[in-house]
């Protein structure tokens, strides 16, 4: 499946995006490395039309000056899903960096939003916790549980760090105006995380599935914090289950291992 680069004319400024297959809107959030297309987002695009923007600011793009938080990105995504999509509401699948955008866009506008996936979400992180290295091999260490299975030319730490300053203009690791607003998320939500990611605790994800009334809450097993790259096939098998089935997503239905 062929994604193809785009761009739409927001209040404020542009935002590139690209965008792939057919069905339901999946508007996908990345992560602080920038937007991507890899096997798991080749997959979604097999069942769903697949929107992934860049986030202003990232890749070399402009920034939007208006633009300065996480709650600014969610209305900014609130415009795009308007006037890029053109869609009454979308699933929602916002991986670390990605997953406290797609929180915010959850809670602050919960009519654009179905179903939700907080994929190793960022913004929940404990208080005090210990930093992620901005080291590429030590960060790669932390992040990935198998780092050797990055795609070629993709190796942790040099987007990333193009993309660092850019992340700090809208991110916080505890984003307590966002955790305050859990409750108002009123979509169906699973949450992902996975058994050895050392940059987001399992604290954040009980927290999220104390917070969101309706929630799910399910470990990737053997995986870090990039679950699409050392968990690929489990990982897109069970957000495509959950988006296909929602309320009577059950892991585990198939033959594939249990996550």
């Amino acid at each position: 499946m062929s994604f193809k680069e785009q761009s739409v004319s927001l209040k404020g400024g542009t935002v590139k995006y690209l965008v792939a297959g057919e069905g339901q809107p999946l508007l996908y959030l990345h992560g602080g490395g920038g937007p991507s297309v890899r096997a798991v987002q080749e997959h979604y695009a097999k069942s769903f039309r697949v929107f992934i923007p860049t986030t202003p600011g990232f890749d070399g793009t402009p920034v939007i000056e208006t633009v300065k938080s996480m709650a600014d990105l969610a209305d900014l995504w609130a415009a795009f899903i308007d006037t890029a999509i053109k869609a009454e509401k979308v699933d929602l699948l916002g991986y670390s960096f990605g997953g406290a955008a797609a929180a915010w866009l959850a809670a602050k506008h919960p009519g654009k939003v179905d179903l939700l996936v907080l994929q190793a979400p960022g913004g929940f992180t404990p208080p005090g916790s210990v930093k992620v290295s901005d080291d590429p091999i030590e960060r790669a260490k932390s992040f990935y549980k198998y780092p050797e299975r990055m795609p070629k030319g993709e190796e942790i730490g040099v987007r990333y760090k193009a993309n660092r300053q850019i992340v700090s203009r809208y991110y916080a690791p505890h984003d307590k105006a966002l955790i305050d607003r859990l409750g108002d998320i009123t979509a169906l939500t699973l949450v992902l995380l996975g058994t050895e990611d050392k940059a987001v605790p399992a604290e954040a994800g009980h927290l999220l599935k104390a917070g969101i009334k309706r929630s799910f809450f399910v470990y990737v097993y053997d995986a870090g914090h990039g679950l699409e790259t050392d968990q690929a096939t489990r990982t897109a098998g069970l957000v495509e289950d959950f988006f296909k089935r929602g309320e009577v997503f059950i892991v585990n239905q198939g033959t594939t291992k249990a996550a």
